[in-house]
């Protein structure tokens, strides 16, 4: 009887071992995501006359896969775009805004 405890016991052990290492795995994967890397790409914009444009041009670009964060000021006719770095092109935020019916100046 103390042999069959004894082994059950072992077992138990064993298993319990077993779940803590997969749970540790799965930690480090979880720890070894890849860290993003963003750059901010900076327009000269004229058309903008008022926070309208400023809001319009910030949804516009907003919806754009890769642009994290869009500032718009038509005070100075700049708009600056956080984005993941080599995700999207400066040319092609520039295409956008003038969809939306702005000049990019160069």
């Amino acid at each position: 009887m103390k042999k069959i405890l004894f082994v059950l016991f072992v077992s138990a052990c064993f298993v319990s071992c077993q779940s803590n290492t997969k749970k540790a795995d799965g930690d480090s994967k979880a720890e070894s995501t890849q860290v993003v890397e963003y750059e901010n790409i900076e327009l000269t914009v004229s058309g903008m006359t008022c926070t309208g444009c400023e809001n319009t041009i910030k949804n516009g670009l907003k919806q754009m896969d890769g642009v994290a964060e869009v500032e718009a000021s038509h005070t100075n006719s700049k708009v600056t775009i956080k984005v993941v770095k080599d995700k999207v092109k400066r040319e092609e935020i520039a295409k956008q805004i003038e969809t939306i019916g702005y000049t990019v100046e160069e």
